[in-house]
């Protein structure tokens, strides 16, 4: 898949309807990272299950790494940087003299593979108050 501005917003959608599909709502908000958490630790066991396809794992770390992605662009204003192969995609926050970059895609695949030690919700709050600190007097 080739991930880009021009569709990485659309690849989130996708999430944001499969998730409606099952009675639950995303608004890119802080909050609704909590609810792709708990989404996540329904399917720890199916997710790490040596049977459970490579390919199916890769669609599942895709997908949320997208959404994650542009929640943390829209609520804390990163700036996505794409790459050749989706996996290394990033987004880059200004932070001092030379930024501070996160990766979306390598948290949601650590999430799914490592479970809830990996959680989403701390690690958002972690980048939020980082990102906070530096606006401190």
């Amino acid at each position: 898949m080739t991930l880009d501005e021009t569709n990485v917003a659309d690849y989130a959608e996708t999430l944001v309807l499969q998730v409606r599909g099952g009675g639950r709502e995303l608004d890119y908000s802080e909050a609704s990272v909590a609810v792709v958490e708990e989404l996540l630790r329904v399917s720890d066991d199916l997710l790490q299950a040596e049977n459970f396809p490579e390919a199916q794992r890769n669609l599942v770390v895709f997908y949320n790494g997208c959404y994650l992605g542009e929640v943390m662009a829209r609520t804390l204003g990163g700036t996505w940087r794409f790459t050749p192969n989706w996996f290394d995609a990033s987004l880059v926050f200004a932070y001092g003299e030379g930024g501070l970059q996160v990766s979306p895609f390598q948290k949601v695949h650590r999430r799914v593979t490592e479970g809830p030690t990996q959680d989403l919700v701390a690690y958002y709050q972690g980048l939020r108050d980082r990102l906070a600190e530096q606006d401190l007097p």
